[in-house]
């Protein structure tokens, strides 16, 4: 596959399929209590990762980062925008940010806290995954360190390019130099998956259900 037949794949892959790829590899890309505020079918979102570094203020310290505007439109050509957040409970961004951010050409955004604007972002098309909402300004608390750095989110290291893929389910991240190598097996996880859907409406025995469920580790050659 080409980089564009790649992209295309996981947008129609179950994050789930792409954990169990992840896991024959010993690749730990998958994260906690991140959700996605859209409800309903909508389709997965893919793109690489532009990432964002929030840390505890330091009063007195220098800024000279770029704003939230201005970070949303260097979102150009289908990036994921990444928010490390420190797991804030104060709102981090929202709804005029996500907007810039999609009419610049963004694929989502990711924020590993919360956000307010809640039902703004919501009525948008471009997909929004946070981990709630709340009404404290993060200002109070956090400042913007850097941008396109290595970041930690939903306990998960994300570098700048990674492929962040979300669903219902949540987020996963591929790491961008072994995205081959996750794909080629998450294409095997499809089949099994569709064989063990098969299985469980035909009622097949024990014996069946788990032994085609024991494929899923093993790493496909």
């Amino acid at each position: 596959m080409d980089y564009a037949e790649m992209m295309e794949f996981l947008k129609k892959t179950p994050t789930g399929d792409l954990t169990d790829a992840m896991r024959r590899l010993g690749i730990s890309g998958y994260t906690k209590g991140i959700f996605r505020l859209q409800e309903g079918h909508v389709s997965n979102m893919v793109g690489p990762a532009l990432t964002v570094q929030y840390i505890p203020k330091q009063p007195g310290q220098p800024g000279g980062q770029p704003g939230q505007f201005a970070i949303a439109r260097m979102c150009t050509d289908g990036q994921v925008m990444v928010v490390a957040a420190q797991n804030t409970q104060c709102w981090l961004t929202g709804g005029n940010v996500a907007r810039v951010a999609e009419l610049a050409g963004a694929a989502g955004i990711l924020v590993d806290g919360c956000i307010r604007d809640r039902e703004e972002i919501i009525s948008h098309a471009m997909p929004f995954y946070c981990k709630g909402s709340g009404t404290k300004p993060y200002a109070e608390e956090l400042q913007l360190a850097a941008v396109n750095v290595p970041v930690d989110v939903g306990g998960c290291r994300v570098n700048p390019g990674d492929i962040v893929v979300g669903d219902s389910d949540g987020i996963v991240i591929l790491p961008s130099q072994r995205l081959e190598e996750i794909i080629y097996q998450a294409e095997e996880i499809g089949e099994i998956e569709i064989a063990l859907a098969q299985a469980v409406e035909r009622q097949a025995s024990l014996e069946e259900l788990n032994a085609i469920g024991g494929r899923k580790p093993v790493v496909r050659a």
